[in-house]
């Protein structure tokens, strides 16, 4: 964040485990032994890491499933798979870490940072200390270690230092490292540790590429350092990564050639004075293909050091491009940093973390993601709107997720995935209302060939997805759910062709009724009129077989019977059709009121809404795979989050401004950590996809940080509902209300050319001023390219 975008208090909240720094958002851990593995996530779309407190986790280029650099294991209570760096002390042959990992043992001091595109380790141990930190530069493929050792001592220390990590160059599923490991090679050159791994022969080579991955190990700055390639060579016989024999010996590698277990590592000697330090860096650079072609970015220590300070400030600038700024610094961190990066790097470049080694893209997914750039680079939604539009067959259907410049994907079977293209473009027509997108030409899928085949507008690809919606209507009106509507675990619902879709209904009614407007615009009046009329009609059977009296019915299965009913044991309310029968304007104000009065009296707890209550506890074969989730966690009656943020939504828009803030603030890991990290467990720095529920033991524990659409929708929400600050065709509104406590407010808004400096007043009653006159209504004036003041008075 920059100076104008931190916490204006210090008051922040923290735990036993660490507290955020207001001077830069990051996280500092001062406790490392936390709950559960607490990471960061970096990546520049191109080259990935994750990295937890201890140490742990891996790299990988182009995406984290198929291109994997470095050997990692899942394992939450161990974490025991990373890259280390050691400092050995000659004299008394004691050896530690930079990181936690991976001895476990804590040193005298120890700390982590995490920060937006940064982890610093600072760590002090028998008068050494330590300052390591990870970063991945813009524009390379690459990683890279600035490392600092400091002589704390009266005395002269003379150390070894050394790295180690274990090679992988290759994908997910590889786990035979004794097979797989025959096709690696490596060498040295001069400075640097290089390795290629060419893999067998795949059986079906659209599926999986043949080309090799390379990578290489180099120091920069650091003078005659011995390079191992083999694992027992390093660790030795006892095998012991806390205590490798090559820090403990000086003994030379006897080779470095192709037929062991291969490793990264090397040692070096240091000599410190009392109260001298030493610097050097660590790099690791990938490519997918062969080593002559792998990168060498920096050349010295000082221009590596300022690739970070740049990586720094490119993350900084980018999460806190709207500085918002208000009475709660825990909204304004989560806003002017983590979300937007959670969103960002985590989900659209990375698609990684901890709990989820995704790599993919998800249909649905990081379409939903990419809406949070369009408050300030529209243009980038746009070209992830078009990379999804180009994963639709030419019926319609889409795959539900694939890897990119692969074979490798899954066709939906999902009954709301083909319309999220056009809700997507209705979002990026209220930010910019540039029509000339509709007519951007784009290919489709044929299903004979799985290639790009026939060619299409924009607007046809999505006019072809809602085409496919309507007719896979029911007799009552109401659309099938196939194998799942949005909720991916009502998977069993209408495999047979006869179950609907009740928020389906709502979605399809929504993106219809504010389609129309555009298509007429466009000069297409017929299939505009046709539209209204189809929304009218999804209205009705949503009014006729959908209310239940108090709430509205999630759907009907193959059987015709109904879930998320009263006439359900488990699983009697939703929340998604509550809230979308709000957000879609679909429920007449009564129902509205009614639905809502629900939501709160039976599925709003402290910690969140819970996705449905009460939780299944016996699998329905006739509903899906939630019903086999353990009670209270996920999708069967935990809070997911992502559902979570159209609650906050619905309620906003439905008048309740102040339950919408509490709501909000519900959520916030900051929040929530503070209170009981020890039950909340996740990392207070980034949201979470779930919390467990009140049927299970865990309740209120959170879980599947990063990997999760939560972030982007949280903070559009934020700007959109709580703020009040939202796009529309006819232009930018700012609403004159704000929740209590939360005002006055502050935001830099870029619009359609114009940069708005808003300031609002929690006071409703005051007007609203534009460049110091006064302005009527909530749209305001733009397109002009000036810099603008909006304030209330």
């Amino acid at each position: 964040m920059s100076e104008e975008t931190l916490p204006r208090s210090e008051n922040l909240p923290c735990s036993r485990y660490g507290r955020f720094l207001p001077e830069t958002g990051s996280f500092l851990i001062e406790d490392p032994l936390t709950p559960r593995p607490w990471i960061n996530v970096m990546s520049n779309g191109s080259y990935g890491l994750v990295l937890s407190q201890a140490g742990g986790g891996f790299s990988w280029i182009g995406n984290s499933q198929l291109g994997r650099i470095t050997r990692w294991e899942q394992d939450l209570a161990r974490d025991a798979h990373g890259r280390w760096l050691y400092v050995a002390d000659r004299d008394t042959g004691a050896i530690h870490t930079t990181s936690l990992g991976p001895s476990r043992k804590r040193a005298e001091s120890d700390e982590v940072e995490h920060g937006l595109g940064y982890s610093t380790f600072r760590r002090t141990e028998n008068g050494i200390e330590s300052d390591h930190t990870f970063f991945v530069p813009e524009g390379h493929d690459c990683e890279c270690w600035i490392v600092r050792i400091r002589n704390r001592r009266p005395t002269p220390a003379r150390l070894r230092v050394g790295a180690y990590l274990e090679w992988f160059l290759g994908e997910q599923g590889e786990w035979h490292r004794e097979f797989h490991r025959l096709f690696i090679s490596t060498s040295v050159e001069g400075r640097r540790l290089v390795v290629t791994k060419r893999p067998p022969i795949p059986e079906d080579r659209d599926f999986r590429p043949e080309s090799p991955l390379s990578a290489s190990l180099e120091a920069i700055g650091l003078d005659g350092a011995n390079w191992f390639c083999d694992k027992s060579q390093f660790l030795g016989r006892a095998g012991l990564e806390a205590e490798p024999q090559a820090l403990i010996s000086a003994e030379k590698p006897a080779n470095t050639g192709s037929w062991d277990d291969p490793v990264g590592a090397f040692t070096a000697e240091l000599e410190l004075a009392p109260g001298e330090s030493k610097s050097f860096a660590v790099v690791i650079a990938a490519v997918q293909g062969e080593s002559k072609n792998l990168p060498r970015p920096f050349q010295t220590l000082e221009a590596a050091e300022s690739a970070l300070e740049a990586t720094r400030r490119f993350h900084a600038d980018r999460s806190g491009a709207l500085a918002i700024e208000t009475l709660d610094p825990v909204f304004d961190l989560m806003n002017n940093a983590w979300l937007p990066y959670q969103a960002e790097v985590g989900r659209m470049k990375a698609r990684c973390a901890y709990f989820q080694q995704g790599g993919a893209y998800g249909f649905r997914d990081q379409l939903q993601d990419s809406l949070m750039l369009l408050e300030i680079e529209p243009g980038a939604t746009l070209a992830q709107i078009g990379i999804h539009a180009e994963a639709m067959y030419e019926d319609g259907g889409v795959r539900h997720w694939w890897h990119p410049n692969s074979q490798i994907f899954a066709a939906s079977k999902h009954s709301d995935t083909s319309l999220w293209p056009a809700y997507a473009l209705l979002e990026y027509m209220d930010e910019t209302d540039d029509l000339a997108a509709c007519h951007v030409d784009l290919a489709y899928l044929s299903r004979e060939t799985e290639k790009p085949g026939a060619r299409g507008t924009l607007l046809d690809h999505c006019l072809r997805g809602i085409e496919r919606a309507l007719d896979r209507r029911s007799k009552r009106g109401l659309p099938l759910i196939g194998a799942g509507d949005w909720n991916d675990g009502l998977s069993h619902a209408g495999l047979e062709g006869r179950g609907e879709s009740v928020w389906l209904a709502m979605f399809l009614h929504d993106v219809l009724r504010r389609l129309a407007p555009v298509i007429s615009d466009l000069g297409d009046g017929a299939t505009a009129s046709r539209f209204q009329q189809e929304a009218g009609d999804l209205q009705r059977a949503v009014e006729t077989h959908g209310w239940d009296g108090d709430w509205y019915i999630a759907g009907t299965n193959d059987e015709g019977r109904p879930f998320g009913s009263k006439e359900n044991r488990s699983g009697s309310i939703f929340l998604n059709p509550q809230t979308w029968a709000v957000i879609s304007g679909i429920a007449s104000p009564e129902r509205a009121e009614a639905a809502m009065n629900s939501v709160r009296r039976r599925l709003i707890k402290p910690y969140g809404p819970l996705l449905l209550a009460p939780a299944y506890c016996t699998p329905d074969p006739h509903i899906g795979y939630i019903t086999r989730y353990a009670p209270g966690l996920r999708e069967n009656g935990g809070v997911y989050c992502h559902a979570a943020t159209w609650a906050i939504q619905a309620l906003a828009r439905h008048g309740d401004l102040d339950g919408a803030y509490a709501l909000y603030r519900s959520l916030l890991p900051p929040l929530r950590s503070a209170d009981d990290p020890d039950r909340y467990q996740a990392e207070p720095y980034v949201m979470p996809g779930n919390v467990d529920g009140p049927d299970s033991p865990f309740e209120g524990r959170a879980g599947w940080t990063w990997y999760t659409g939560t972030a982007a929708w949280l903070r559009r929400t934020a700007t959109h509902w709580i703020l009040g600050v939202r796009p529309t065709r006819e232009g930018l509104v700012a609403r004159g209300s704000l929740p209590q406590g939360l005002g006055p407010v502050s935001m830099v808004r870029p619009f359609r050319g114009d940069t708005f400096d808003i300031s609002l007043s929690a006071n409703t009653a005051e007007a609203l001023y534009v460049d110091g006159n006064p302005h009527s209504g909530p749209i305001l004036p733009s397109g002009k390219g000036l810099r603008r003041t909006v304030e209330t008075r």
